[in-house]
C-alpha cells in the first residue's frame, strides 16, 4: 500500500488507477479521497478503516467537488474483483468509475467544448516480472516462492517497453502540478530504474521527488548503474537476488509535456527513487514516444485485432472439436463482452430526460436543487457479427445510478456523442433508483427508490421535527404493527398530551401524495392511532409535511430534548412528518374498493391471436371470464384476473370467485380516447349489464346464481405492432337513493374458529363467492348457500351473516359488494351484518392460537331497508388507465416472428378475406442455388412467413456478389465464407424463428464428369433425400444443365401422391427472365427443358468471362424471384393446390391472389409479363416416359452414364429419331425466331 501513501491525494482530486486489479489500493485511494474530503469541508471519511469504514461517514454531499477515482484495469475476469472489491464501501460507490482499457492506449477525455479532463493524481501500479499476474494468481515473489523457478531476466526485457508505455501514457493524462507514481515489485533494474531513466529522458516536463523521508520504512536509493543480462542471471550477488519489495518512483508534473529527446538522466537524478527491501519500498516511469488518442484513435484497436487473431489461430490449431469449440467460445467472450470488447455500456444523463425528472420530482417531493445531471441510465451494447454495435435494450431505463459530480464529469465526456474514442466502462454508480416490478396506479413514477440508495436521498428533503422519546420512535419502527399499547408508560403520556398541530417526527419518504414508512407499510395503521384517531371517525390525524431546509430546521420546544440531542438529530437530516388533529373529518369515507384489471401475459397474446385471426376490424363486444379471490396480503390493490382462457367459459381456481362480462375492444387509439373522454358513451356502453343485474335481482334469479351480480366491461386497445395495450376495468353497481350507511364492528365477536370454518366451507364448496353463515342453538354456526335467503330461520338477527369473498386490503370493501346488498336489501331487509373475508389460509389450519397470523377479516353492519331498493342507475366504478408493454415479457424471436405473419394477416382484414397464410408458413422449400435467384427468392419467401428452407450451394461468396445477392455482405466475402452457409445464417438474423439448413453440395450435372463415382453416388443420394422431404423444389443455379438431374427427380417422384414435391424453375436473360412450373400429378404442364431440342452439355467450358456470369439487368433477378414466390403462393391458395389448370385470370373462389399459370415470361424491355400455358414435349431428355422408365429401370447406373456422356438423352427420348426424321425434310421446314412478330 506504499505507492497510495505517497500519491498525496488531496480534496477534490481526480485520481486515476492505471492496472487497479484487484483492488486493494484503489479501496486505499478512495478512502485516502473521502479522508481528505473530510478533513478539508468536513464531509467524508472521518477515519480510515479497512473494515466497518461506513460508521466514520460524516455527510458526503455528491454535487460539491468531491473529486473522483478511475479505476482501470484490461483484463475483464479481474475487472469483476476490482468492482467487488470496490463495493463494500457503498457510500463511496459514487466517487468511483471502472473502466477496462489497454493502460497504453487509455482515451483522452474532452469536455463538449474541447478543453481537455486532466487527473491530479496518477498511480502506474505496472504489471513486472515478479509479480504472478503473468500466471493467472495475485502476489509476488516474496509470496509465492516457487515461482522463482519459472522466472527469467527475459521476462523483464519483454515487458520493459509495455511498463515505458503505461508511464508515458500517464503522463498525457496528468495536469500541470500533479503527481503521478510509479511502482512495481521486481527486482529487475530494467523495469526500474531504466524505466525513470527513459520517461525523464523523453518527458521534460516531470520532475523526479524524493519522498524518502514521507516513509516511515527503511528505504534505499536507486541504482546509478546496473547490468542487463541477455541470457543468465541479472544480479551480481546473493544479496541484491534475495530481496523482495517494490520499486517507487514519484514524479510531479512541472509544464506541459512534449515528447522529445533529451540529455540522459544523472546519477543524482536517478537516485531520487527509492527501493524497499523485505519491508523496503522504491521510487521511477518511460517510453520516448507516447499514445495520444487525439492524433492515433486506432491504437488500441489494432491491439485488440492482433489479439483477436492470435485467438482465431488458437481456435483453428486445435486438434480435436473439443478444443476447437472451447477455443472459439473464448474467443467469442473476449471479443462481446471480454477485454477485446470495444465498449460494453452507453449512459444517458438523468438531465436529457425531463418527463422522468418531472415525474421524480413530483413523486419523491424532491426540492429544485436536486442533482439531476449526477444520475444515469445505462444501457448494455451487444456486438453483432457484422462487427455493428447494437443497444440490445431499447426501452426506459432499468435503474437510474448516482455518480459524484467529478465521477459523473468524466463518464459525460468519455460516453458522449463528441468523444473521439468511448471510455470502455463496465460498472460505476450507486444505484439509486430501479423500476417497480409492479404496476401500482397511484403512483407517477414507475421508478422505486433503490435500497442503496436510501440514506442519500433524505438530504433533499425536509426535517420538521424528532419524537419526543427516541426508545419509543426505534419500538414503534422495528415492530410489525406496534399498537399504542406496546410503547412505554412515558411515551403513553406524550401522546396525550400532543395536541392539535404538535409535532411527531417518524423515518418516512414524502411523496406527493402521502408519507412512505422507512420501515414497513405495516407500521401505518399503528401510526394513525398514535395521532389520535379515535373510533367513530368524530377525531382523525392528518399527515402533513412542513418545508423547511434541512440546515436550517430547528425542533420545537416542546419535544423537550437535549439541546445536543437535538443537534445529532438535525446532523441526520430525517424525512419527517407531522400529525395535525382535526375535531371533524370533512373527507368523505371511501366506501367501496374499485377492483383493477389484472390481466397476464398469456391473456395478451390470447387477445392479439383473436384479434389478427377472427375480430379483425369487428369492434363488437366479447364474452370473457375473469375471477378474483379473497385477499392475502396487506396494502394490494384488490384485483380481477383474467388468463388467456378468459375468452372461454371455463372454470375458475378452487376458492376464486367468477366474473363474467365482456371486452370491447377498439379498433384506433382515437376511438379508444374518444371513449375514455366521454362519460355519457362510458355510462350507456353499461346499460345493458345495469339491466341484467336488476333483473336477476329483481326475480331473485342472482340468489341461485349469485355470479348474476358481477358484470364486468373491460375496454382496451391493442397496439398489435409495438406490443403495447391500453386498458381500464368496470364492475357496474346499482345505484342507491342514499349513500350506505355502515358500522364496523370487532372481528373477534366470531373469533378464529368461525373464520377458519368459514375458510373451509368456502375452499370444499361452490358457493360463488356469496352465502351465508347461519348459527342455531343445537349446531352453532354454519354456511349455507344464498338460495336459502328467503326461508332461513334463526333466533336472532345477529345469527344470519352475509359473507362475501373480500379482494380488497383496504379499510373498505370491494365494489363488488354493493350488488351483493341490494340483493339482500330487496329480499330480506334490517340491520345485515357482512362478512368481508380476508382469510383464506385458515382454510387449511388445524388450529389457531393467539401467536399465529393475524386476522385481516372485516365484520360490518349494513342498514338494509325497502329505501335502498335500485333506481335502475349504476356508480362504474372505472378502474384507472393502465398500460402494459409485452416485448418485457416475450422473447425477442417470438416479436420478431408475429410481427412478421403480422403484416400477412393484416390482408385477411379488408382485401382478402379468405387468404390461407398458415399454407405457404408451413411450406418446406428446397433452394437449389444460393445467388443471386436463391437469396431472392428467400426474401420474397419470408415475407409471405415462410419458416423453413434449406440452401444448396458449393460455391463461396465473392466480392462482387454482395451488391446483387441481398443475403450477403463485404465481410462474407473477404471470410471466404460458403454461400449455403452465409446465406442461412443472413435468414436467422433476419427472420430467427426460422428453421434453414445449408447444404454444401455440387449437383451433378449432364457432360459435367469431373466426379469421382463415391462423390457422384453420395450427391445424388443426398440430392433425392432432400427432394423426398421438401414440398417445393427451387431450381436456382445460373447453368442449363444444373436444372436436369433435379428437374428429372421432381418428375419421377410425382407418384409420391399428396406428397410429391412441385417443381419451379427460375432463368434469367439480360432483359428478360422464365418462371416455369413443372408437371404435377395429374396435371401437365412443360418442365425447362420441354422446349429444348439438344441434349444439355458442358455450357461453362470454353466460354468468355461475360459468358461465364450471368450478365443481366440488375432488377431482373428482382423481378423474377419475387414472380416466382407470387406463382407459388397463388398455387397454394388455389382450391386445387399445386395440381391447379393453368390460368392467367383465376376467380376469387378459385385463388385469392389471381391467375396460376404455368410459365410466366418477363421482358424488361417492354415492361411486359406473358403468361403462358404450356404442354409436355413427347421427347423431351427430362419428363418424357422414355427417359422416366429409363431412369425407374436402371437407377443410378442410367445417371452415371448421362453424366459422362449427356448424348444418349437424345437417344433415349427419341429426340435423335426425330432430328433424323427431319434431316430429309430441310426444304420444308422454316427456321423462325421465337421473339419475330408472326
Amino acid at each position: 500500500m506504499l505507492p497510495v501513501a505517497v500519491l498525496d491525494i488531496q480534496a477534490g482530486h481526480r485520481c486515476l488507477d492505471l492496472c487497479a486489479a484487484p483492488g486493494s489500493k484503489t479501496a486505499q485511494m478512495l478512502a485516502s479521497l473521502a479522508h481528505a474530503n473530510y478533513k478539508k469541508w468536513g464531509r467524508g471519511l472521518e477515519k480510515i478503516e479497512v473494515k466497518g469504514s461506513e460508521q466514520f461517514l460524516r455527510g458526503i454531499d455528491y454535487s460539491g467537488d468531491e473529486g473522483c477515482v478511475v479505476a482501470n484495469e484490461i483484463s475483464a475476469e479481474r475487472a469483476g474483483m476490482l468492482v467487488h472489491q470496490i463495493a463494500r464501501h457503498q457510500s463511496l460507490y459514487p466517487l468511483v468509475v471502472f473502466t477496462s482499457h489497454d493502460a497504453r492506449y487509455f482515451p483522452s477525455l474532452r469536455r463538449e467544448d474541447g478543453r481537455e479532463v486532466l487527473f491530479d493524481r496518477i498511480l502506474c501500479d505496472v504489471m513486472c516480472s515478479s509479480v504472478s499476474w503473468l500466471h493467472r494468481t495475485d502476489g509476488t515473489l516474496r509470496k509465492s516462492p516457487h515461482l522463482w523457478r519459472e522466472w527469467s531476466s527475459r521476462l523483464s526485457l519483454e515487458l520493459h517497453a509495455e511498463q515505458l508505455a503505461v508511464a508515458l501514457r500517464s503522463v498525457r493524462l496528468l495536469r500541470g502540478g500533479g503527481r503521478m507514481v510509479y511502482s512495481t515489485c521486481s527486482l529487475s533494474p530494467v523495469e526500474n530504474e531504466a524505466v525513470v531513466a527513459e520517461i525523464l529522458r523523453a518527458a521534460p516536463c516531470l520532475a523526479l521527488l524524493d519522498v524518502r523521508e514521507e516513509l516511515t520504512l527503511r528505504t534505499s536509493p536507486g541504482l546509478e548503474t546496473w547490468k542487463v543480462a541477455h541470457q543468465g542471471q541479472l544480479y551480481e550477488s546473493h544479496a541484491a537476488a534475495v530481496a523482495a519489495g517494490f520499486f517507487i518512483a514519484v514524479f510531479e508534473k512541472v509544464a506541459a509535456y512534449v515528447a522529445k529527446g533529451a540529455e540522459v538522466a544523472d546519477a543524482e537524478t536517478i537516485r531520487g527513487c527509492s527501493f524497499c527491501m523485505e519491508h523496503f519500498a522504491r521510487v521511477g516511469i518511460g517510453m520516448k514516444q507516447g499514445y495520444d488518442s487525439d492524433r492515433d484513435e486506432d491504437g488500441e484497436e489494432e491491439e485488440r485485432q492482433k489479439q483477436l487473431q492470435k485467438l482465431e489461430q488458437a481456435a483453428e490449431r486445435s486438434c480435436s472439436a473439443q478444443e476447437r469449440a472451447k477455443a472459439e467460445a473464448r474467443r467469442e467472450r473476449a471479443r462481446t463482452s471480454g477485454s477485446l470488447a470495444r465498449e460494453l455500456a452507453r449512459y444517458k444523463c438523468l438531465a436529457s430526460m425531463p418527463e422522468q425528472v418531472c415525474a421524480l420530482r413530483a413523486f419523491y417531493g424532491l426540492h429544485e436543487s436536486f442533482p439531476v445531471q449526477l444520475f444515469f441510465s445505462r444501457h448494455h451494447l451487444q456486438l453483432m457479427a457484422d462487427g455493428e454495435l447494437v443497444q440490445t435494450h431499447q426501452g426506459e431505463a432499468n435503474q437510474l445510478l448516482l455518480l459524484a459530480a467529478a465521477a459523473a464529469e468524466v463518464l459525460c465526456c468519455g460516453t458522449g456523442e463528441h468523444a473521439k474514442r468511448k471510455l470502455k466502462v463496465i460498472a460505476g454508480g450507486l444505484r439509486a433508483f430501479e423500476k417497480d416490478r409492479f404496476e401500482v396506479a397511484e403512483r407517477s413514477t414507475s421508478l422505486r427508490r433503490g435500497l442503496d440508495f436510501w440514506e442519500k436521498l433524505k438530504q433533499h428533503q425536509q426535517l420538521t421535527g424528532a419524537w419526543k422519546d427516541v426508545a419509543d420512535t426505534h419500538r414503534l419502527l422495528s415492530q410489525r404493527d406496534a399498537a399504542t399499547a406496546a410503547l412505554v408508560s412515558a411515551g403513553k403520556s406524550q401522546l396525550e398530551e400532543l395536541g392539535a398541530g404538535s409535532w411527531l417526527a417518524v423515518s418516512a419518504l414524502r411523496t406527493r401524495k402521502a408519507v412512505s414508512l422507512f420501515v414497513n407499510d405495516l407500521m401505518m395503521p399503528s401510526m394513525r392511532q398514535a395521532s389520535g384517531e379515535e373510533k367513530g371517525g368524530k377525531r382523525r390525524g392528518c399527515l402533513r409535511l412542513e418545508s423547511r431546509p434541512p440546515k436550517e430546521t430547528s425542533l420545537p420546544s416542546a419535544c423537550g430534548l437535549p439541546a445536543a440531542l437535538q443537534a445529532e438529530e438535525a446532523e441526520k437530516r430525517f424525512v419527517s412528518a407531522r400529525f395535525q388533529g382535526f375535531e371533524v373529518d370533512k373527507r368523505p369515507m371511501k366506501d367501496f374498493e374499485p377492483l383493477q384489471a389484472a390481466p397476464d401475459v398469456g391473456f395478451w397474446q390470447e387477445l392479439s391471436q383473436r384479434k389478427l385471426d377472427l375480430w379483425r376490424l369487428d369492434s363488437s363486444n366479447v364474452p370473457v371470464t375473469a375471477f378474483y379471490e379473497a385477499s392475502q396480503a396487506s396494502r394490494v390493490p384488490a384485483k380481477c384476473f383474467l388468463q388467456k382462457d378468459a375468452f372461454q367459459d371455463t372454470r375458475v381456481p378452487v376458492g376464486a370467485v367468477k366474473v363474467v362480462g365482456e371486452l370491447k375492444n377498439f379498433n384506433t387509439e382515437e376511438e379508444f380516447r374518444a371513449f375514455l373522454g366521454n362519460a355519457d358513451a362510458r355510462q350507456s356502453c353499461l346499460a345493458e349489464a345495469v339491466a341484467q343485474i336488476s333483473s336477476a335481482i329483481a326475480s331473485g334469479k342472482a340468489l341461485q346464481e349469485p355470479w348474476q351480480l358481477r358484470r364486468l366491461l373491460l375496454c382496451s386497445f391493442a397496439d398489435l405492432k409495438k406490443y403495447h395495450y391500453s386498458y381500464l376495468l368496470t364492475l357496474p353497481a346499482l345505484k342507491t337513493p342514499k349513500p350506505w350507511q355502515r358500522v364496523r364492528e370487532p372481528i373477534e365477536d366470531l373469533g378464529p374458529e368461525v373464520l377458519a370454518l368459514v375458510a373451509k366451507g368456502l375452499r370444499e364448496k361452490d358457493f360463488d363467492g356469496l352465502c351465508l353463515l347461519t348459527r342455531a342453538a343445537d349446531v352453532g354456526w354454519s354456511l349455507r348457500p344464498m338460495a336459502d335467503l328467503l326461508n332461513v330461520k334463526v333466533e336472532s338477527e345477529d345469527d344470519l351473516i352475509l359473507v362475501f369473498v373480500d379482494p380488497s386490503s383496504e379499510e373498505a370493501p370491494a365494489w363488488s359488494l354493493q350488488n351483493a346488498l341490494v340483493l339482500l336489501a330487496k329480499h330480506r331487509p334490517g340491520r345485515r351484518r357482512v362478512l368481508a373475508f380476508r382469510d383464506p389460509q385458515l382454510a387449511g389450519a388445524s388450529g389457531y392460537t393467539s401467536s399465529g397470523p393475524q386476522l385481516r377479516s372485516l365484520l360490518f353492519r349494513y342498514a338494509l331497508d325497502a329505501e335502498m331498493e335500485s333506481s335502475g342507475d349504476c356508480r362504474a366504478g372505472w378502474s384507472k388507465i393502465a398500460t402494459v408493454d409485452l416485448t418485457r415479457f416475450l422473447d425477442s424471436k417470438m416479436v420478431a416472428a408475429n410481427a412478421v405473419d403480422l403484416n400477412i394477416k393484416l390482408m385477411k382484414w379488408r382485401v382478402l378475406p379468405g387468404l390461407e397464410p398458415d399454407r405457404l408458413k408451413e411450406l418446406r422449400v428446397l433452394l437449389l442455388g444460393a445467388g443471386t435467384l436463391g437469396c431472392g427468392v428467400a426474401r420474397a419467401l419470408m415475407g409471405w412467413g415462410c419458416r423453413h428452407m434449406t440452401f444448396v450451394d458449393a460455391g463461396k461468396v465473392s466480392f462482387s456478389n454482395p451488391v446483387r445477392q441481398s443475403l450477403f455482405t463485404h465481410k462474407d466475402a473477404a471470410d471466404g465464407r460458403k454461400k449455403a452457409t452465409a446465406a442461412k445464417e443472413a435468414v436467422l438474423a433476419i427472420l430467427p424463428d426460422a428453421k434453414v439448413e445449408d447444404v454444401v453440395m455440387d449437383i451433378p450435372m449432364p457432360g459435367h464428369p469431373h466426379q469421382s463415382a463415391e462423390l457422384l453416388r453420395a450427391n445424388v443420394v443426398k440430392l433425392q433425400e432432400l427432394i423426398e422431404r421438401h414440398d417445393v423444389i427451387c431450381m436456382l443455379t445460373d447453368s442449363r444443365e444444373s436444372r436436369w438431374l433435379p428437374s428429372l427427380l421432381v418428375a419421377a417422384a410425382q407418384d409420391r401422391g399428396k406428397d410429391a414435391p412441385l417443381g419451379l424453375t427460375v432463368a434469367l436473360g439480360f432483359d428478360s427472365f422464365l418462371v416455369s412450373r413443372q408437371s404435377y400429378q395429374n396435371s401437365p404442364a412443360a418442365c425447362y427443358f420441354c422446349n429444348d431440342v439438344t441434349a444439355p452439355s458442358d455450357s461453362l467450358a470454353f466460354r468468355t468471362l461475360d459468358q461465364q456470369c450471368t450478365v443481366t439487368r440488375p432488377g431482373i433477378s428482382g423481378l423474377a424471384s419475387n414472380c416466382a414466390v407470387e406463382l407459388l403462393a397463388a398455387l397454394t391458395q388455389h382450391q386445387d393446390g399445386f395440381a391447379a389448370a393453368s390460368s392467367n385470370t383465376a376467380s376469387i373462389s378459385e385463388s385469392p391472389l389471381g391467375g396460376v399459370p404455368h410459365q410466366v415470361r418477363g421482358y424488361a424491355a417492354e415492361y411486359a409479363l406473358a403468361p403462358t400455358e404450356t404442354e409436355p414435349f413427347g421427347r423431351c431428355i427430362c419428363c418424357s416416359p422414355q427417359v422416366l422408365q429409363r431412369y425407374a429401370a436402371e437407377g443410378m447406373g442410367f445417371l452415371e452414364q448421362v453424366i459422362a456422356d449427356s448424348s444418349i438423352l437424345e437417344d433415349v427420348s427419341g429426340l435423335a429419331e426425330m432430328k433424323a426424321a427431319m434431316s430429309g425434310m430441310e426444304g420444308d421446314v422454316e427456321a423462325f425466331d421465337e421473339f419475330e412478330d408472326l
